[in-house]
């Protein structure tokens, strides 16, 4: 569960264990694998992607 938390986001651990992703989350942050910079990351990106443009 340990290795699992470290290299995939809290979301998509919380959706294949079935568990809550405030659970996910603590687990990722015991393992030492946060995903805060990548979630604000590809916040950012999507932010920037203007299609009309």
């Amino acid at each position: 569960m340990l290795q699992l938390a470290t290299e995939i986001p809290a979301a998509v651990l919380a959706r294949t264990l079935g568990i809550s992703v405030n659970s996910a989350v603590r687990w990722q942050q015991v393992s030492s694998g946060d995903w805060t910079a990548y979630a604000a990351e590809v916040s950012h990106r999507n932010h920037d992607h203007h299609p009309d443009e």
